[in-house]
């Protein structure tokens, strides 16, 4: 049976560990660290190791989402130290939300099988959002790092400090550009279950339009400087790699979803201001992609806003601001091509 904080006791003498029963009772995880895995053999015990160094206050759960590389052999060595589970070939979010499914705790970690957990890492933000509401959620400073060994010296970003509420990061970072890995935030389960689940149609920027959702209904943010994370610079044939139409317009729903749910919270300038930098870091990202050009020149017509929009670049903050995202990025290639020009004269 549980007890009143949710921990497994013995149904005889209550205790959490009780010696009559002749086995240790196994205490509910306070948080289970979600792994979803994906031909990362040369990753992903690297990251495994790391999730159960955090201690005996996680759970750790790894759904193998098809691998063909031999990484689910990995996965069975580990036994019952992990929770593990196989299956065909779904997608990452299909995984984490099987791997939501499964969870136990009241907290939640995503962490990918390519990246890893500072040893401590979970101890110190579950420390930090002791006694706090269920909408309140931690994260914490990180930099690349590469399968070589070097890490990128921490940069520190405008926003990384503590918020009032989830939704004026948001704004901010998409004002300014810039984001936060899965695996610097910690998230109470009860706020995922409010938020919904990861859109498992999505196959880009699947965790932007998560986190914009868990954002938009959290409440206060606790910013954690006594630890953070590094993420892997990402290797060939990762998701952020893919550079097809489908990854492409899977980066405008996943924008079009977020920016509806800002612009129902809020429509001040703040807010309006930010929608508009991100669809055109969007747009300046696919580029090369006519389809979202269209669509965020569209909306760019929507929101009837004149900004610098400081996410991009500086030369593309001022063309785009004057001419818009069509024909902005349509001076910016007549500018390109006459320089490339100029330098073969």
């Amino acid at each position: 049976m549980k007890d009143t904080e949710g921990n497994f006791s013995c149904p005889a003498t209550g205790q959490n560990n009780c010696t009559n029963c002749g086995t240790r009772q196994r205490m509910k995880p306070l948080v289970s660290i979600i792994i979803p895995c994906y031909n990362k053999l040369a990753y992903v015990a690297a990251s495994i190791e790391s999730a159960l160094a955090q201690g005996d206050i996680v759970e750790v759960i790894v759904i193998d989402d098809g691998s063909t590389d031999g990484s689910d052999k990995i996965l069975a060595g580990y036994g019952d130290r992990i929770v593990s589970e196989f299956g065909p070939n779904r997608g990452g979010s299909a995984a984490r939300n099987r791997g939501l499914e499964l969870a136990q705790g009241s907290y939640i970690q995503f962490l990918d099988a390519d990246d890893i957990l500072p040893e401590g890492k979970i101890a110190a933000q579950v420390a930090m959002l002791k006694d706090t509401a269920r909408t309140e959620m931690a994260f914490c400073p990180w930099a690349y790092f590469y399968d070589d060994g070097r890490i990128q010296p921490t940069i520190p970003r405008r926003y990384w400090h503590c918020y009032d509420a989830g939704l004026n990061l948001l704004v901010d970072m998409w004002t300014y550009g810039g984001f936060f890995p899965n695996h610097a935030w910690l998230v109470p389960m009860g706020l995922i279950e409010e938020a919904g689940p990861w859109d498992e149609t999505l196959s880009g920027d699947d965790d932007g339009e998560f986190f914009g959702r868990l954002l938009a209904r959290a409440g206060r943010l606790h910013f954690c400087k006594e630890t953070s994370v590094f993420y892997r610079d990402p290797p060939e044939r990762s998701v952020s790699r893919d550079l097809s139409l489908k990854s492409a317009l899977s980066f405008w729903v996943a924008f079009e979803k977020v920016a509806g749910v800002i612009l129902s919270c809020r429509t001040d300038r703040l807010a309006r201001r930010a929608v508009l930098s991100r669809v055109r870091t969007t747009a300046y990202a696919w580029r090369n992609r006519p389809e979202i050009i269209e669509n965020a020149a569209e909306y760019e017509k929507k929101l009837d806003l004149w900004d610098l929009s400081p996410s991009l670049p500086l030369g593309a903050r001022w063309i785009l601001a004057i001419f818009g995202i069509r024909h902005g990025l349509a001076v910016r290639r007549i500018l390109l091509a006459e320089r490339t020009a100029s330098k073969t004269n």
